[in-house]
């Protein structure tokens, strides 16, 4: 029988297959990539040679290895190409997350966005999954299901952690400032006391301020470590007033200097918490990795000289002994904020842990307050710690587990002080210190609920955006676990009261310029109500007042606190994002029931209303469409062109050409000789991406006062600041399970 004639293009078998195809023995259809590597996604793996399918073997070397080099020449190119690596990065996690989900009933997975981001001076840092940052990004996937791509989910800093960084290794070394008067002195030491206290309580300050004044009047009385504590209390005391910020850094590299000086002798007591204030003032100044190593030296120290168990302590007299343990309660605590602000491993444990001591004690009436806030704080670092290791180490979460840290939670209530009890979630308190100390406190409360409640909120909000996409789904996805969705309320109530706790505020004029423990909170807050919208929440709860609050808050900060303009800045995108959201949902729902009206009644002529399918082809919506959206540095964006929404507008702006002095930087920022300044968003950026040298500022103060409004077309918060010397620029259910108080 004759064989079938066949066109000359539409052949059975190819002259010449790939590699891959001739090894694992698949039809190929000859293209470069072929259909099967292109289906198998290995289209870099498609080569063609003319070895026997027998002599194909596949390689041991890992072909999908990278190497990241941090000493590359940063050119356009180079960094677009990065930006790009780094997008596929996340695309490669993002589907193995989905692949890997547990779907077992009770357990949500923890997202795995653990990630290196660039710090500014161009070096890869890791930010684990419990990270600020890395919850950001699992909320950024979120808004690009929903919405598709936007100003918010496009941030042109998603790839890059805020951080400053030493110009020159000159201004480590040199003399000694002169310690100022008694008065200054103690106003600083009162203004370090507002910032940190009770989180941070490593002084007896019955005794500190006595010993701070006989130091001031004879600064070489006493030895080296004791100076170093006394400088380094006035510099963060002076970080976070209205005080010239280059005071407080040359009061910092005086009180740093003593503490290297004596870093070859035997550890005490003195060099942990002249380390654990290195490392709070470092966290203050935007340098949160360096704050991290530091405080790793205070770690080791602690553990030499033994004040991390009961019973070394118990050796020492009363007055000792309390105070080994106020420094050992203040180490954890910074410990473990680090820890988990940025998803690394915690270095502190509670070896004298007994699950006993979370009962209430007999006579915790007749302790003092301070005991009672210091017990408070203890057990508060508890919840911490197990949230840190059962969940995000461990990278899921259960029910069984978040039920028992839950109880934790409840017992933690329980026994928490009469005089906190009172003030609960309004602080009613006449004076700053203690509403400050409340705010902290309850502040770090909230922060534990939603850590440990955010992956059961990101995996419903994700699960209902997925059916929303899904035409075949019906029904609302949360009500189909009771007790993850539960979990997943919890987050979004705390995140409401958590901001509750801070709303006033703002009426204290002598308020500190930099709150690091509590613009933390707010900010995780803020980006847990966004992520809310897209499982429409706001339908239930008051999720645009609480985001209006955080919005609020972190506008206090911005001309003083590189984090909190850093902050503000993805709070307004979010904020945009969330309004597109809203707007297109109401569409949605408004065609719907309009289709109902007009099968009930009939439709007279055309409808002139523009329809959601319209809306899905908008830009902000095409994915693949790299022009659709305009990072915040491109150059459409800054000279104003065609864009989407944006929290603010943008001027045209000058590049600082590579290689010019640092004081350049200020000229682009600022403007020289009546030319227009960089935009608000854009300056951050900016900054985000490349860090600003300390000290490189020409000149200046900072203001005083509110957040400045924004103009149309005229100068935004940012933009109208100029920094001091060594100023950075940067840019409806009640839940008893976890003792929350009454309804948001």
């Amino acid at each position: 029988m004759p064989r079938a004639s066949t066109a000359p293009g539409a052949r059975l078998r190819c002259r010449r297959a790939c590699d891959s195809c001739k090894r694992r023995k698949q039809k190929c259809n000859g293209e470069q990539p072929c259909t099967i590597c292109v289906q198998r996604r290995k289209e870099s793996e498609c080569h063609f040679s003319d070895k026997p399918a027998r002599l194909l073997k596949p390689s041991n070397t890992p072909k999908e290895t990278m190497l990241l080099s941090e000493h590359l020449v940063p050119t356009p190119q180079r960094q677009t190409a990065m930006d790009r690596l780094l997008n596929s990065l996340e695309d490669r996690s993002a589907t193995l997350e989905q692949q890997a989900a547990d779907d077992k009933d009770g357990t949500a997975p923890v997202p795995k966005v653990a990630r290196l981001l660039r710090d500014g001076q161009g070096k890869f840092m890791y930010i684990g999954d419990s990270a600020s940052l890395s919850f950001l990004q699992s909320v950024r996937r979120i808004v690009s299901s929903s919405i598709g791509r936007c100003d918010f989910t496009e941030d042109n800093s998603r790839h890059s952690m805020l951080e400053a960084f030493q110009n020159s290794s000159s201004t480590q070394t040199g003399p000694l400032i002169a310690p100022p008067s008694n008065e200054e002195a103690q106003r600083l030491a009162r203004q370090y006391v507002l910032a940190t206290s009770p989180l941070l309580d490593l002084f007896d300050l019955n005794e500190f301020h006595p010993r701070l004044a006989n130091w001031v009047g004879n600064p070489t009385g006493d030895e080296d470590t004791v100076s170093s504590i006394f400088y380094l209390v006035l510099a963060i005391g002076a970080q976070v007033s209205d005080t010239n910020q280059n005071l407080a850094e040359q009061y910092f590299i005086s009180g740093r200097q003593l503490a290297f000086s004596a870093f070859t002798e035997t550890p005490s007591i003195y060099t942990i918490q002249s380390y654990v204030l290195i490392s709070m003032y470092m966290l203050g100044a935007c340098r949160r990795n360096g704050a991290f190593m530091n405080l790793g030296i205070a770690l080791r120290a602690a553990y030499a000289v033994g004040i991390h168990r009961k019973d070394a302590n118990s050796l020492f007299c009363t007055r000792e002994r309390r105070a080994r343990e106020r420094v050992w309660k203040s180490l954890r605590m910074m410990d473990l904020y680090l820890s988990a602000s940025l998803g690394r491993p915690p270095a502190t444990l509670d070896f004298d842990y007994d699950l006993r001591e979370d009962g209430l004690p007999a006579d915790q009436h007749r302790l003092e307050p301070e005991e009672q806030l210091s017990m408070t704080v203890v057990s508060l670092c508890r919840i911490f710690e197990r949230i840190l290791t059962e969940v995000y180490m461990r990278q899921v979460v259960s029910l069984t587990v978040a039920d028992a840290i839950s109880n934790q939670h409840r017992t933690w209530v329980r026994n928490l002080p009469m005089f906190l009890q009172v003030q609960t979630e309004r602080l009613e308190s006449k004076n700053l210190e203690e509403t400050l100390a409340a705010a902290h406190v309850f502040g770090s409360y909230y922060w534990s609920i939603i850590l440990l409640t955010r992956p059961f909120l990101v995996f419903r909000v994700s699960q209902y955006v997925r059916s929303k996409s899904d035409s075949t789904s019906s029904g609302d996805t949360r009500t189909t676990n009771s007790r993850i969705a539960l979990f997943a309320d919890a987050c979004v109530y705390s995140a409401l009261r958590g901001l509750n706790i801070v709303d006033g505020l703002a009426r204290y004029s002598n308020l500190p310029r930099r709150l690091p423990f509590l613009i933390n909170s707010v900010f995780n807050s803020a980006v847990v109500l966004g992520a809310a919208f897209f499982a429409d929440y706001d339908n239930l709860l008051p999720l645009e007042e609480g985001m209006e609050k955080a919005e609020r808050f972190l506008g206090l900060f911005v001309p003083h606190d590189p984090h909190a303009c850093r902050f503000y800045q993805i709070i307004k995108y979010l904020r945009a994002a969330v309004a597109e959201y809203v707007r297109r949902r109401n569409r949605q729902w408004m065609e719907r029931r309009s289709r109902q009206v007009d099968q009930l009644f009939g439709q007279v002529g055309t409808s002139d209303e523009p329809s959601a399918a319209a809306d899905a082809n908008t830009p902000s919506s095409r994915r693949g469409d790299p022009a659709a959206v305009l990072s915040p540095l491109s150059p459409e964006k800054v000279a104003g062109g065609p864009t989407l929404p944006h929290p603010s507008s943008m001027t045209t702006a000058t590049t600082a050409a590579p290689g010019q002095v640092d004081n350049d930087i200020w000229e682009t920022l600022y403007g020289t000789q009546g030319a227009p300044p960089l935009a608000y968003d854009t300056a951050v950026s900016t900054l985000t991406t490349t860090g600003i040298p300390i000290g490189c500022s020409p000149g200046g103060t900072i203001p005083s006062g509110a957040l400045p409004s924004e103009v149309p077309g005229g100068h935004t918060p940012l933009s109208d600041v100029i920094m001091p010397d060594n100023g950075l620029l940067y840019m409806a259910e009640d839940l008893p399970v976890f003792g929350l108080w009454e309804d948001a």
